[in-house]
């Protein structure tokens, strides 16, 4: 069986998280030998795809013979001790170079690591390297001066998604069992998608950031919008993960608890659930068609399905989450700085981002706050539509995987950048429409592969849900995972 666990084996490195644990409690297998195996996978396969990044071997090994050397009542074993996993460069690790896919971070080593972090080898974790990021996370492609290029193990020549890319990458080959990433627009969710993995973007507040970069090393003030979550190769994993993150920070402890509501449907025919397969924005025929044959599968499973309006004006929404992003990620910088002179001779359809862009930059305090209200008011409209739906399958970007666009990294480039939506030649920035709608809402979502293009590249969709329902989504994605064997990926 896959679990002898002897170094060489092949396919140990493609369990689940959750398998993994399993032998390591039966002592079916050691976690230096574990460790092994991933490190030999990583010795394997990376140099094609570049996915870890920076590896921390020596300690790992000594980390994991320690666990080894443990007798641990099996009541009181830390969940996940001896289990190997990687971490998206973009939270700081002690000891271990974290530099945000940043020229100017390039020799930052964190001497404490950041608050999920901590959590995560707390539970017995054994972090034994970095994944790729792009430049400053602020992409759907994967590449950084510091680090280069991350490549889609589905199709090399294709882009894996951001700024999980990474993580993504190599959870689909076998690097990795678990991965933390993080969330601001669509980063989990996209790179889930491209790589046919699973994501889960939490509630906002829920996983405490302290401690991601952005913003800077040290900074201690939580930002807006962003969001950890864990990624993994099955749902179960996700909510194995998602335990041992969400809880309010160390700091906040004194007086505040968090006790998450269980899923709201236990079975698949019990679930309403709201699927949009033609709007409330653009998505090519195959993603369309997936949707529509997951609809299917889950009305033969008794779920009560529908296809409802969106709640909220998709054009004021993604308004709202642009205006509120680009105050973020342009911290009040000049807005020749943001982009260069890529502004010259932009097209059309562009001039709305620019625009949008130019007025966040030198956003005040009084219509930051007016972006505030109206986002209170997009999540309250969400919390009134789900009173009589349980939760919403969408597309997560309009398209699978595209192919890397090479041409310059950074926010002006961005700007320049094309995507082709069935013959529809788009910003490359509209790809943000469709993660939007949860993340300016502070919404739970969870992503999940579903089928293969004729193309072979994996494609997902989204499960939204309920403010702080977290369990609802990933229950969901857990059922649609176990049951419909129809729709699973090849």
């Amino acid at each position: 069986m896959p679990g002898q666990g002897s170094v060489g084996d092949t396919t140990m490195p493609f369990m689940t998280a959750g398998g993994m644990l399993d032998l390591l409690r039966r002592r079916r297998i050691g976690a230096v030998e574990l460790l092994k195996l991933h490190l030999e996978q990583i010795e394997k396969a990376n140099s094609a795809i570049n996915a870890v990044v920076a590896p921390d071997a020596e300690r790992a090994l000594a980390v994991a013979a320690a666990a080894d050397a443990m007798r641990v009542d099996e009541q009181a074993c830390p969940p996940l001790l001896g289990l190997p996993m990687t971490v998206k460069d973009v939270f700081e690790t002690e000891g271990l170079r974290t530099t945000c896919g940043m020229v100017a971070l390039k020799d930052h080593v964190p001497t404490q690591d950041a608050e999920a972090v901590r959590r995560l080898k707390d539970a017995g974790a054994i972090v034994f390297g970095k994944t790729n990021v792009p430049e400053a996370a602020s992409d759907h492609q994967t590449s950084n001066a510091v680090y280069g290029l991350t490549r889609n193990p589905h199709d090399r020549e294709r882009t894996p998604g951001g700024s999980s890319g990474g993580a993504a990458a190599a959870l689909a080959a076998g690097l990795t069992p678990l991965e933390l990433g993080s969330d601001i627009g669509g980063s989990i969710r996209i790179p889930a998608h491209f790589c046919g993995v699973y994501g889960h973007k939490a509630s906002f507040g829920v996983i405490p950031m302290r401690g991601h970069i952005p913003p800077g090393p040290g900074m201690l003030a939580p930002g807006d919008l962003g969001v950890a979550g864990p990624m993994a190769r099955s749902a179960g994993d996700l909510e194995l993960m998602f335990d041992i993150l969400a809880a309010p920070d160390v700091w906040d402890r004194a007086a505040l608890s968090l006790s998450l509501p269980p899923s709201r449907r236990e079975r698949l025919a019990d679930f309403r659930i709201a699927v949009w397969t033609n709007g409330p924005y653009a998505a090519d025929t195959v993603t369309r068609t997936v949707l529509a044959g997951l609809t299917e599968s889950l009305t033969r499973a008794g779920a009560s399905v529908s296809e409802p309006p969106a709640p909220v004006d998709p054009a004021h929404s993604f308004d709202v989450y642009l205006r509120t992003l680009f105050a973020i990620v342009s911290g009040g910088a000049p807005l020749e700085a943001l982009i260069g002179h890529a502004q010259a001779n932009l097209p059309a359809d562009v001039a709305s981002y620019v625009q949008i862009l130019t007025e966040s930059a030198r956003l005040q305090f009084a219509a930051w706050e007016g972006l505030r209200e109206a986002r209170h008011r997009i999540r309250r409209a969400w919390g009134e539509f789900f009173n009589n739906v349980d939760a919403v399958i969408c597309p997560v970007a309009p398209t699978p995987a595209f192919r890397h666009d090479l041409a310059g990294e950074g926010f002006g480039y961005q700007l320049r950048r094309r995507r082709q939506v069935d013959g529809q030649d788009l910003p490359y920035l509209s790809q943000l429409m469709w993660p939007s709608l949860a993340t300016v809402a502070n919404l739970p979502a969870t992503a999940v592969p579903v089928a293969r293009s004729p193309e072979g590249l994996p494609v997902g969709v989204q499960i939204i849900g309920p403010y702080l329902e977290d369990r609802t989504t990933l229950r969901l994605a857990a059922l649609i995972e176990q049951e419909l064997s129809a729709v699973r990926p090849a």
